[in-house]
């Protein structure tokens, strides 16, 4: 038992989790001078229930004045204001629009061309909306003073995308010239009612949405006199905020916090039976797996959050990274000093003591960069401040289990020559859990880089929340 416990922490040690960016259940969309419509697009589960609310405000140049309006709230002669709201929402049924598509789309303007940028992105945006199937929806004649959630007044059937998912499997294949056709299955349509007895806005399938919501008719009054935006809440079937994407992240966390627990349990256990033969280390060793709890709880904390409010709370998400980093930082400087044979063939570690120490503050430190710039970043697998910083942190941990490898070879040697054969045993099983993380780690990689980057169409959303949340 001793031996399996020890080999199934470094085992869970040596996992590192990398939180997803969550984004908000509630979205406020505002209408620029440009007039082009705002939309905002989520990964939405089935029966999804969409609520818009309008909020208006006289226009006003400075923001004192605008919280003081919002205190004090509208003129009489502006409450009345009639409003009438347009809007469509589409589900992708093939594949899924990729973050690389608009990158090398505007990558080929040369500077000269910025100004077509634009353009450029107005365009690729028209062209997404013929690959979803979509409904049509409006809501007329509200009142600027009302403040509850709308009620729809016209909802129209269910459209087919122009282009099929096959066409656009293979529109993509030869874009990109890749030698394989990617796996593309047509989901099938689910019809719903065109109108709905509670007029409200539903999801009628699991994907990839977007909604847009076009610019707002005034009746009395125009965009000059009042500024006008609609806040987008999305709620789930389960009754809480969490993108279809997301909520499986959470029942991981929940079910990590318990697992952490156990091991915990477990360890206390076996400490308190061998309480006459612990070492220092096997404390340090206990310290991470309630350390690793309190990271497990943080994340739930995090996740349950945005579920119930529909809104972030950032000192939380960067709380839970920092401690998530600590956490890693912590239990790869134990696993290298348990290498090096600490408490087992050196009774101290000397000046390696230094190095471990620096080791761990270069990694924490480096660690902590990545996460702080990917929780702050938009689209961060093709932002390259987010991808430069993924470099160093490879090259540390590379270097990191160089350095266990090497250590592991020596103590086995020493442990060897003495003829410690209990000892021995105890390294073997370290060593086979290494090389088993390790090789299930690279495997976990090609798995994702195939599945995610080296391919034309994605349609595994689903599993999204692996390549996020359990990255090793």
């Amino acid at each position: 038992m001793r031996n399996s416990l020890f080999g199934c922490l470094c085992l869970l040690f040596l996992i590192k989790y990398s939180t997803s960016t969550l984004v908000d259940g509630i979205v406020t969309l505002s209408w620029t001078a440009s007039g082009s419509s705002p939309a905002v697009d989520r990964f939405l589960t089935n029966q999804t229930l969409i609520k818009l609310q309008v909020l208006c405000r006289e226009i006003t140049i400075s923001a004192n004045a605008t919280k003081e309006q919002i205190r004090k709230g509208l003129k009489s002669e502006h409450k009345k204001t009639k409003i009438t709201i347009n809007g469509k929402i589409g589900r992708f049924v093939g594949c899924l629009p990729l973050q690389s598509d608009t990158f090398m789309a505007t990558s080929q303007l040369d500077n000269k061309d910025t100004k077509d940028v634009r353009s450029v992105m107005d365009i690729y945006y028209q062209n997404l909306w013929k690959e979803v199937e979509q409904k049509q929806f409006t809501m007329k004649d509200v009142e600027c003073g009302f403040d509850g959630y709308l009620a729809l007044d016209t909802y129209s059937d269910l459209t087919k995308p122009e282009i099929s998912p096959e066409e656009i499997a293979e529109a993509r294949k030869k874009a990109k010239k890749v030698r394989r056709a990617a796996d593309e299955n047509k989901s099938p349509l689910q019809t719903v009612a065109t109108k709905q007895a509670e007029k409200q806005l539903f999801t009628w399938a699991d994907g990839y949405y977007i909604i847009e919501v076009g610019m707002p008719d005034l009746s009395g009054a125009t965009l000059n006199d009042l500024d006008v935006d609609v806040v987008v809440a999305m709620i789930n079937r389960y009754g809480g905020y969490l993108t279809a994407d997301e909520h499986p992240a959470m029942v991981f966390y929940v079910v990590m916090t318990c697992i952490y627990g156990v091991f915990a349990v477990l360890w206390f256990v076996w400490c308190a039976c061998y309480w006459k033969e612990l070492l220092k280390i096997q404390f340090w060793i206990g310290g991470v797996i309630i350390m690793g709890m309190i990271e497990k709880i943080a994340f739930v904390v995090e996740y349950d959050t945005v579920n119930r409010s529909g809104s972030k709370v950032h000192v939380a998400i960067v709380s839970a990274e920092i401690l998530s980093c600590l956490k890693r930082t912590v239990s790869r400087m134990l696993v290298i000093i348990v290498a090096l044979g600490y408490g087992i063939v050196k009774p101290r570690l000397g000046p390696l003591k230094q190095k471990v120490f620096g080791m761990g503050l270069l990694y924490f430190a480096t660690a902590s960069t990545e996460a702080l710039l990917r929780i702050n970043t938009k689209n961060d697998e093709t932002n390259n401040r987010v991808m430069v910083s993924r470099i160093p942190l490879a090259v540390i941990d590379a270097t990191i289990y160089y350095w266990i490898f090497t250590g592991l070879v020596a103590t086995t040697r020493t442990l060897r020559l003495r003829k410690n054969i209990v000892k021995l045993n105890v390294y073997r099983h370290f060593t086979n859990t290494m090389i088993f993380a390790i090789v299930a780690s690279l495997l976990f990689m090609i798995w994702s880089l195939k599945s995610h980057f080296f391919t034309t169409c994605i349609t595994n959303w689903r599993e999204f929340w692996v390549k996020k949340n359990v990255f090793e």
